[in-house]
C-alpha cells in the first residue's frame, strides 16, 4: 500500500469517529512532539499541551462532532504525507443550541518506525461573512 493510501485509511478512521464525537483515533495519531497552530493565537508544543486545550474547550459541551469536506491527501515522500481540508466542527453546549464553526485544516503526517503520526497541524477559522 502506498503512503498516501495508508494515511487515507487512518484519516477515514479519524473522520468516522469524529463525526460521532469520538476524538480518540485523532488523539492516538498525534505525535508526542506535535506542533499545532489552532484558532487560539498560540503555538501548542507537544501533545500534552494541545490535549489540555482541547479538554478545556470541550468542557461544558453536551456533544461535539468533527468533519472534513473537499480534502486532499498528498504524499510528499515515502515518509511524509500532507492532508489539507475544509473542516466543520459542531458543538452543542449543555442546554444550548448547536454552533457550527467552519475552517481550514492542514495535517502533516510523518512515518515514525511503522506508524504514521501527525507531527504538525494547523487549524484556522473561515471568515463568518
Amino acid at each position: 500500500m502506498s503512503p498516501k493510501e495508508e494515511v487515507q485509511r487512518i484519516n477515514e478512521r479519524i473522520l468516522v469517529a469524529g463525526a460521532k464525537g469520538d476524538f480518540a483515533p485523532f488523539v492516538s495519531v498525534l505525535a508526542d512532539d506535535v506542533e499545532i497552530f489552532d484558532h487560539a493565537a498560540y503555538l501548542f508544543e507537544g501533545k500534552t499541551n494541545f490535549l489540555a486545550h482541547l479538554q478545556a474547550s470541550a468542557a461544558g459541551m453536551e456533544s461535539m462532532a468533527y468533519a472534513f469536506h473537499q480534502h486532499s491527501c498528498r504524499a510528499v515522500t515515502d515518509t511524509t504525507v500532507v492532508v489539507n481540508a475544509y473542516d466543520r466542527i459542531t458543538t452543542v453546549p449543555k442546554g444550548g443550541q448547536a454552533k457550527v464553526q467552519c475552517g481550514r485544516t492542514t495535517w502533516v503526517y510523518a512515518k515514525k518506525g511503522n506508524d504514521w503520526r501527525i507531527v504538525s497541524a494547523h487549524f484556522s477559522p473561515l471568515p463568518t461573512e
